[in-house]
């Protein structure tokens, strides 16, 4: 029941949000091939030319351009995380068969399962402020202390377990064709993985995959910290923070910056959710928000002496 209420409130807060602008927001639902083909090849080649770079730097020795080319590969890499997330949302390619396999590809490629990653996104979606969201701590204790440890546990490890973990959460949570999904899913990825591992040596798979992979971890983490980290969940408006960082920053995240944008209209793709802010952006009573990724940081670094949770960035317009 509560949340039925939830969703109700809602949609109807979207309608609200919408009225007048219905034909300009269905219209940023259309999904366009040719943006996906530019990002699923520049993304791609950019991985490879941070790639190239760690290993030239490895054989000269030169340790600046190396750490340098690992960075440039896990920006190329860090993509495929953005893109799979369009495919759990149904958003990444029109065809159903297709939208599924390339994110499987991409799960593979940062060591996640696809469908086990949708089954808790899905979650999240569904029940955001609720006490069944899977991402909410207060569902699971109410000490201030420990919740705030959880805080810089998903800050500082929390997408080096979520890969652990996931198949677990999952597969509890998912139903019988979710599960034979995963199992798919798991044992394909199993089989190039090993494959990987084997033919390829290890200098060369550490540079080019496992250190990017550790620095995606690590993006992961941040990224999805501001999105929802020291928010107000009852509040829809106030449950998502929306960044607003320069344009390079944007790109190199997809969008996901207008994370409030996304969680108000999960069918709108990224490309399209800066013009969906700007739509929005005049009508919204309130919202938290901030500047840059590493403005809120510091910001949450600064409450957590106090184990202060009043919402960080808040803005109102009311």
């Amino acid at each position: 029941m509560l949340s039925f209420q939830r969703m109700s409130s809602t949609e109807a807060l979207k309608s609200s949000l919408a009225r007048g602008l219905e034909a300009e927001i269905s219209g940023l639902r259309r999904l366009s091939l040719g943006h996906r083909a530019v990002e699923l090849a520049a993304f791609p080649l950019l991985w490879s030319a941070g790639a190239l770079l760690a290993l030239r730097a490895a054989a000269l020795p030169s340790l600046s351009l190396e750490i340098i080319g690992v960075l440039v590969a896990a920006l190329g890499l860090n993509a495929f995380v953005l893109l799979l997330h369009e495919g759990m949302h149904g958003v990444l390619l029109r065809s159903p068969a297709w939208n599924r396999w390339v994110s499987v590809l991409l799960g593979g490629c940062v060591l996640i399962s696809y469908t086990a990653y949708q089954v808790m996104h899905e979650a999240h979606h569904r029940y955001l402020g609720d006490p069944r969201d899977p991402d909410e701590y207060h569902n699971y204790t109410s000490s201030p202390g420990l919740v705030w440890a959880l805080h810089y546990m998903r800050l500082l490890v929390g997408a080096f377990l979520y890969v652990l973990l996931i198949p677990v959460l999952a597969w509890r949570r998912g139903g019988r064709r979710e599960r034979l999904h995963i199992v798919q899913e798991y044992a394909l990825l199993g089989v190039a993985w090993s494959a990987a591992v084997t033919v390829i040596p290890f200098p060369i798979l550490l540079r080019a995959w496992l250190l990017p992979l550790a620095a995606v971890a690590v993006m992961t983490q941040f990224r999805g910290f501001t999105q929802h980290g020291i928010t107000d969940p009852s509040d829809p408006l106030l449950a998502s923070r929306s960044i607003h960082p320069g344009p390079v920053v944007r790109f190199l995240v997809l969008n996901e910056n207008y994370h409030l944008e996304h969680h108000l209209y999960p069918e709108v793709p990224s490309y399209n959710l800066r013009r969906l802010h700007l739509l929005l952006r005049d009508r919204l009573p309130r919202c938290v928000t901030g500047s840059s990724y590493s403005g809120f940081l510091a910001r949450f670094v600064k409450a957590t002496w106090r184990r202060d949770e009043t919402p960080i960035g808040v803005v109102r317009s009311e």
